[in-house]
């Protein structure tokens, strides 16, 4: 969930430059000028001069065009994919193994797989319960995504209701696009990637549509039953059958997914309801 030793000197050995680059341009922090100066600054001038740096742009852009610290091309390029940063507030979702997950609070919604930088982001916040709403700024770096060294925790607790929508929400964007993994590709440029790209690709399944219209063909031949609850229990093989069937068919939903959907719920409240009067009203 960290970076390694190495890894982490290297971010900071560059990131420090680009904010005593900026303080010398802005002079934010007076008498400040020099990169290893940065690391002796609070966090909250250090933040005051991160948010002017992406307040200028032309700052950064300085920066990779004049290469004032002649920082070699691997770490000067470095800095330029931190045109692609994403900024804003989120919340922390889940501590995974790989790295701790980030959602975006506003549209479009995204999951970002993030790593500390000298400590597990988890730690950070001491154990408070999940979801944990920050302002913080993501940065790709060497095929991960990191967050810039300077987060900030609002102090507000979720009740069950925010919890029980961010799990849903979660649950609904790794399932459909992922979680991204990484913002840049190797010459710099934006290329997302997400952890449905590390999955093995799956062996097409079966086509079973021959299968499911003969279950179908044969359930709408049993009409006749010996009982209510047969009866009813064959009125639910049927829609079931044909809701399988419509899916099958027309693999994008359709309002035919929600009608088939709708004579199911039917069928099973039908059952439930004979069961009932069988056992209990006897």
């Amino acid at each position: 969930m960290i970076l390694t030793p190495e890894e982490t000197a290297l971010y900071y050995k560059v990131y420090w430059a680009l904010l005593a680059h900026t303080n010398r341009h802005l002079n934010i922090i007076p008498d400040i000028t020099a990169p290893d100066e940065m690391f002796l600054l609070s966090s909250s001038e250090k933040m005051e001069v991160r948010d002017a740096l992406y307040e200028h742009p032309d700052l950064l852009e300085g920066f990779v065009a004049k290469n004032p610290d002649d920082l070699p091309p691997d770490e000067l390029a470095i800095v330029a994919s931190w045109r692609h940063r994403v900024g804003g507030d989120f919340y922390i979702v889940r501590y995974l193994k790989r790295y701790t997950v980030f959602m975006s609070t506003t549209e479009p919604e995204h999951l970002y797989g993030v790593l500390g930088l000298n400590d597990p982001i988890e730690e950070i916040f001491g154990g408070r319960s999940l979801p944990v709403w920050v302002k913080a700024v993501l940065l790709p770096f060497k095929g991960k995504i990191i967050y810039d060294g300077l987060l900030r925790g609002y102090n507000v607790y979720f009740g069950g209701g925010i919890r029980s929508s961010t799990k849903e929400t979660y649950n609904r964007l790794k399932r459909r696009e992922g979680i991204i993994e990484q913002l840049v590709g190797p010459d710099g440029k934006p290329e997302v990637r997400t952890s449905l790209d590390r999955r093995a690709p799956r062996k097409p399944p079966p086509d079973w549509k021959p299968m499911v219209d003969e279950i179908v063909a044969q359930a709408d031949k049993i009409r006749r039953t010996a009982t209510p609850v047969q009866g009813a229990a064959a009125r639910l093989l049927r829609a079931a059958a044909r809701m399988t069937q419509a899916t099958l068919h027309q693999p994008e939903i359709t309002e035919d997914h929600l009608k088939q959907l709708r004579q199911v719920r039917a069928a099973l409240t039908r059952l439930e309801n004979i069961l009932h009067e069988d056992l209990y009203e006897a």
